[in-house]
């Protein structure tokens, strides 16, 4: 019995050191961050990051064309880690058609640049079929694949025919490269967090959440009750 309670003594004494010891290192480093520039040292680590609510990124969807990423997040669509537009409807597809990019959501077809300038929107009222969901190439051609039926197009993408294929390069997801995502992450949680923000949260336990915070308050009662009882037994052999 007695074995056990100074297993769990050594336990709960050993926890208390280390907390201890972190807040004593930590306050002395925070004394020195200006001189030691740690609030401009960054850490964007994806489990400390988790810790702040800002885990890894995951897009909507994300599709590679013309050698650029488009990647959709919310509302947000991006090309590699660039803000390109904004989408009301999910993003399902594009092709890469000589000078232009075609993009398609279920009612629409957004056509950019080669290099990602927007311009132009072609929806129902341009002959655009719908409901669309997928779109692809045929021999350089583009198809829409609707609910319906197959279509088929020109270049100027103003007529679209009923057709049944076999063999169109549909448009599929792609996963992020780690230099777009590792992009994307700094512009949605910028450089990561400060050596010095993580410092300070070690010092006053907010590391761990509410958690932490009790740990410190705890600690600090602990030493105020050692010390007061430190006292009244000194006091009492003095007696």
């Amino acid at each position: 019995m007695h074995g056990k309670r100074n297993i769990v003594s050594v336990i709960v004494m050993t926890i208390l050191a280390i907390i201890i010891l972190l807040k004593v290192m930590s306050g002395s480093l925070i004394n020195h961050a200006a001189q030691l520039k740690l609030d401009e040292i960054y850490i964007n680590e994806d489990w400390l990051m988790s810790r702040y609510g800002m885990g890894k990124i995951q897009p909507d969807v994300s599709f590679l064309i013309d050698n650029k990423m488009f990647s959709q997040f919310g509302h947000q669509l991006f090309i590699d880690a660039k803000p390109l537009t904004h989408l009301q409807r999910p993003l399902l597809g594009g092709i890469s058609m000589e000078d232009i990019i075609v993009l398609t959501t279920d009612d629409a077809l957004i056509l950019l640049t080669r290099e990602g300038e927007f311009i132009e929107k072609m929806g129902a009222e341009a002959g655009i079929p719908a409901p669309i969901q997928n779109i692809g190439l045929y021999h350089g051609e583009p198809v829409l694949q609707t609910r319906q039926a197959m279509w088929r197009s020109n270049f100027m993408l103003d007529k679209w025919e009923p057709i049944s294929l076999q063999g169109v390069s549909w448009s599929m997801p792609h996963p992020l490269p780690q230099s777009v995502h590792d992009a994307l992450k700094q512009f949605f949680y910028g450089k990561g967090i400060s050596v010095q923000q993580l410092l300070i949260d070690i010092h006053n336990g907010r590391i761990l959440g509410d958690l932490g915070i009790w740990l410190i308050d705890l600690l600090g009662l602990m030493i105020v009750f050692l010390s007061l009882t430190g006292l009244w037994m000194w006091g009492r052999r003095q007696g």
